[in-house]
């Protein structure tokens, strides 16, 4: 069966509950209205090892996908609840399972009867609660309906409940005091920042905040981030229930919800606010978090679907799966990780992937660049009379810079000087010929092929949760596709090829063992983020592949690429770049085949492990690698080397420090630090 024909089969069933983009119904009796779908249903769940139950299926209509619900209840309830999901790419084979049991606010099920064939005998049944539901206006404000809570909530703010499949009405009885719920003090969650707080600096250096692009922080706070923003020329609001309540909540590009689902104890209240800032945000929705770790339960005592601190504020870490499905229930979109516990929620799908594709490029230094291919261009016997680099230089730099950028020449629209161009060299084609003439073929062919690995990266990884349509891409990334690699559907099939070789351990481990730079041992690869565009393409996805889970890698010092387990282990130190031993303080365990997530607190450890020989996870060209180097004679004179494991633990290597002549400034520069302060205030004390 090929995807026309699935297209049509869907599309000829009689019944179903037809959205926008998909289509449900009771999976009992799909079997009697379509053999050919039951088979294939029937091929997936034997190939995929599926056995978990489901009696609702889901038909994407424009992807080729399924997913199998379960609802327990679903004749029994008027509107059952959600337990499980999985959904399945039927063009890749890959499967996402999420489990709701022990969620307070599930989904929920409404409009039954449009799930069942036309002769079922329950549909008048359930066409008849439909219609007094619609009576009562319960169905005015759809969006956030689809919750337990938020529909319990309504229903008793109408005065009704249920008796069978009837609605009934009910007398007025007063609201439960929530005692406990008085205690939450919200307020106090708002702090003073010195300093952007991450979702804002994210959309900074990602460039998708400029100054003409207005954007909203829905529960600013103490209006810090917006403050800064402004004092940059940045065109910013700020709206908060307690600081800034006066404040208009005003529809703009960019919506920042950051902290403020983990803060609301309601979860109605909680999916009414995502509901909203969604509906407040024109292009791009950026929500943000706390994440859960393994020290989480020690940082309060369990209430609700949280904790509540000493301080009487409540806070619910999202596990960054659990977060990013809860996103995708409520506003039935997708939402892209971009770090722990921030996610962006873009309103065009031609925006979304033109981010990911950017996010998949390789970063070019046009300087270093320069430097190296006019130390080895050749100049020619006869130079003509007038050199137009000479005349032009900035012009053509720029022009190349971009032109490299791209590994190809620039459209008209791609380049803001493209008129000045023609003007003084006479056309594009001419100045590529000017760059060929300088530098060489190779150099343009070696960005040529940068950039098509780019785009098998991005392919991949774009289309590892689902497949994207041709039609959603921008411009610019269709001609791009066309340009390198021929076709979409070529370009599919090859990053696909290249997708499915991250499953096999033993070519992850031979890449592994043949990448040239990076620390090795027996068991995993180590290297600074910045080196992870520079890895051959199938350990890019890899990587890739755990970042989509995950979030971005700016926020980590180390990646540790599992040669076997499927697992990428991202290292968070203290101060890489400055300490001579950083200490590990997050370490953050992404599970490929399960795509699980699981971050641990080094910080609330007894024991302080430390980074050795730091030099081995860098560049060469790194500018401190050899100020590294020096210092890492020193340890070789305490009778360490490159070749042992994690090392002495800081307390273990202090106390070798005391048993030699070394001084412990010299590897803590902190202790000095200290040093010089104490003996400041002595001095002080003295006057």
């Amino acid at each position: 069966m090929d995807y026309e024909d699935y297209k049509d089969l869907i599309s000829e069933l009689p019944f179903g509950k037809q959205l926008k983009n998909a289509k449900y119904l009771h999976l009992d009796f799909l079997a009697d209205w379509s053999p050919q779908l039951q088979e294939l249903v029937g091929m997936i769940k034997e190939r995929m090892s599926i056995d978990r139950a489901s009696n609702v299926i889901k038909f994407y209509l424009f992807e080729p996908k399924i997913s199998l619900l379960y609802y327990p209840d679903f004749f029994e309830l008027p509107h059952p609840e959600l337990q499980s999901s999985i959904t399945v790419d039927l063009s890749r084979g890959k499967i996402r399972k999420h489990d709701y049991n022990g969620s307070v606010n599930p989904p929920i099920l409404h409009r039954k009867e449009s799930l069942l064939p036309p002769e079922h005998p329950l549909i008048e049944q359930f066409q008849r609660l439909t219609e007094a539901e619609e009576a009562e206006g319960l169905y005015a404000n759809s969006k956030t309906i689809g919750f337990k809570l938020n529909w319990e909530s309504l229903l008793a703010a109408k005065g009704l409940a249920y008796c069978g499949h009837k609605l009934v009405r009910i007398q007025n009885q007063p609201a439960e005091q929530k005692e406990e719920a008085a205690e939450v003090q919200r307020h106090k969650t708002a702090i003073t920042r010195c300093q952007f707080s991450k979702p804002i600096q994210s959309l900074i250096e990602y460039g998708l905040l400029k100054e003409n692009v207005r954007l909203l922080d829905y529960g600013c706070g103490q209006g810090d981030d917006v403050n800064g923003l402004k004092e940059l020329g940045y065109n910013a609001l700020g709206w908060d229930p307690v600081y800034r309540p006066d404040e208009p909540k005003e529809p703009a590009e960019i919506v920042n919800l950051g902290f403020v689902l983990n803060v609301i104890e309601d979860p109605i209240e909680r999916t009414e606010v995502l509901q909203e800032a969604y509906d407040l945000s024109k292009s791009l929705l950026v929500v943000a978090t706390l994440v859960a770790s393994s020290s989480t339960s020690s940082q309060g005592r369990p209430y609700k679907d949280g904790i509540l601190t000493s301080r009487n504020t409540f806070q619910k870490y999202f596990q960054q799966n659990e977060l990013q499905h809860y996103i995708e229930d409520v506003l039935n979109t997708s939402a892209v990780a971009v770090g722990p516990g921030i996610f962006y929620v873009f309103r065009s799908h031609s925006e979304q992937q033109r981010f990911l594709s950017n996010r998949s490029k390789r970063p070019i230094n046009w300087e270093r660049f320069s430097r190296q291919l006019f130390a080895v261009r050749e100049r020619p016997k006869k130079p003509p009379k007038e050199d137009p680099y000479e005349k032009h230089q900035e012009l053509l730099d720029d022009f190349w810079a971009r032109m490299i950028d791209l590994g190809r020449v620039p459209k008209r629209e791609e380049f803001g000087q493209y008129d000045a161009l023609c003007g003084a060299v006479g056309s594009a084609n001419k100045a590529r010929r000017l760059f060929v003439r300088k530098f060489g073929e190779e150099a343009l062919a070696n960005a040529f092929e940068q950039r098509r690995n780019d785009l098998l990266v991005y392919l991949a990884l774009s289309n590892f949760n689902r497949r994207v349509p041709f039609k959603h891409l921008p411009v610019d990334l269709k001609t791009d596709i066309k340009t390198f690699l021929g076709s979409y559907k070529q370009g599919i099939e090859e990053s696909q090829r290249l997708l499915f070789s991250v499953g096999n351990p033993d070519l992850i481990g031979t890449l592994c063992d043949e990448t040239p730079f990076g620390y090795l041992d027996d068991q995993a690869l180590y290297i600074h983020r910045n080196l992870v565009q520079d890895l051959h393409p199938i350990l890019r996805i890899y990587v890739g592949c755990a970042e989509l889970l995950y979030g971005d890698l700016n926020t980590v010092d180390l990646v540790k690429i599992h040669k076997r387990s499927g697992k990428v282990t991202l290292l968070v130190y203290d101060d890489f770049e400055n300490q001579p031993l950083p200490e590990l303080q997050t370490r953050i365990k992404v599970n490929l085949r399960t795509q699980s997530i699981d971050i641990f607190d080094h910080q609330a450890l007894p024991h302080r492990q430390l980074l050795y020989f730091k030099k081995r996870f860098v560049a060469l060209d790194h500018p401190k690698r050899s100020e590294w180097e020096a210092f890492s004679e020193k340890l070789r004179s305490l009778g360490l080397d490159e070749s042992m494991g994690f090392g002495p633990t800081k307390e273990q290597l202090l106390e070798l420090l005391r048993e030699t002549d070394m001084r412990v400034s010299d590897f803590f520069p902190e202790t000095q630090a200290l040093s010089n302060a104490d003996m400041r205030m002595e001095q002080a004390e003295h006057q």
